[in-house]
């Protein structure tokens, strides 16, 4: 059981720089939606979701864990997304309630 405790130590470990990562992702996931906007470009570019997912799957060393790490990302792109329409729908509220 020591061993498992040991392995899960080092999976805390992992998660807790996740979670440092996906927030830095988030805000600038947040930076381009503004830009987005700015262009009036939509939310999805469906040619970018593919080259995200097809460079992960290159840089994997096990090429098994090929499934996964497209639903991994097929689920940061999905949360992505939503961050954008949510930050979109604020900017949006804020403008018409000044008015």
């Amino acid at each position: 059981m020591k061993e498992i405790e040991k392995l899960r130590e080092q999976i805390d470990i992992i998660d807790d720089e996740l979670v440092e990562l996906f927030e830095k992702r988030m805000e600038l996931v947040v930076r381009i939606g503004d830009i987005k906007r700015n262009y009036t470009l939509g939310i999805t570019d469906f040619d970018r979701e593919k080259e995200i997912i097809k460079r992960a799957i290159g840089k994997l060393k096990n090429k098994g864990f090929s499934r996964e790490i497209m639903a991994f990302l097929d689920n940061i792109i999905g949360l992505s997304k939503t961050v954008q329409q949510k930050n979109e729908d604020i900017k949006v509220s804020h403008k018409t309630t000044k008015q």
